[in-house]
């Protein structure tokens, strides 16, 4: 049987908060709003930009938050790996996840262009064969649709296949999608109404758990 463990980028591969939060405040600035706190700006992340955005400028009613975006779009495209990095351990355990026979591929709310651009910049864009991005053309998370392109893109099963992300629309989605889920407690979200198979913080973790519970199957 193939299985596929599918990634979450933001909070779950790379820690991308500082970027994220910096081109929010830059966004705000723009208006000539005050900046937030990082710590504030993380708790918006998980449901795609346009949310963000829109959730950065609840303190501004009557917002143009079409033009909003646009000026975030601008100012985070510019400055995808400033501060961004990947979490310890990615690479060794997409290396091992991969040396074991699972295919590996990345679904997250982001753009795809961004996506490919800070995978190819972080040097892991090797591993990942399929990417699906915010415009893709399937739903945001936790729509499973995307889950179920990957399978058919890399000839998978449902079954012994892996969503893994920090955030409840990443284990709402894999639920959805008939895989089992980790997720990641060192990232910026929380799980929701379906328990993750496997509570992972670090990506030893989550490798070990997927691995374990993968063995001769």
């Amino acid at each position: 049987m193939s299985a596929v463990v599918a990634f979450d980028m933001d909070g779950t591969l790379i820690d991308s908060a500082a970027d994220i939060g910096a081109a929010v405040n830059r966004m705000r600035v723009s208006f000539g709003l005050k900046e937030l706190p990082r710590e504030s700006v993380v708790r918006m992340v998980g449901n795609g930009a346009r949310v963000l955005v829109a959730r950065a400028l609840a303190d501004t009613p009557g917002a143009d938050l079409d033009e909003a975006f646009r000026r975030y779009r601008h100012e985070y495209d510019t400055h995808l790996v400033v501060e961004t990095r990947l979490y310890p351990g990615v690479p060794d355990a997409l290396d091992a996840l991969k040396s074991a026979g699972f295919r590996l591929a990345v679904f997250t709310n982001k753009p795809y262009g961004s996506t490919l651009f800070i995978l190819k910049e972080l040097g892991i864009d090797a591993f990942f064969p399929v990417v699906v991005g915010a415009d893709s053309g399937f739903p945001l998370k936790p729509a499973p649709d995307a889950l179920h392109h990957i399978l058919k893109e890399t000839g998978a099963d449902a079954a012994g296949s892996w969503m893994v992300g920090d955030n409840w629309t990443d284990i709402d989605s894999g639920h959805a999608a008939g895989f089992r889920t980790a997720y990641c407690t060192y990232g910026y979200g929380a799980p929701d109404a379906f328990p993750p198979d496997a509570v992972c913080a670090s990506m030893d973790a989550v490798k070990s758990s997927i691995m374990d519970a993968n063995k001769g199957k």
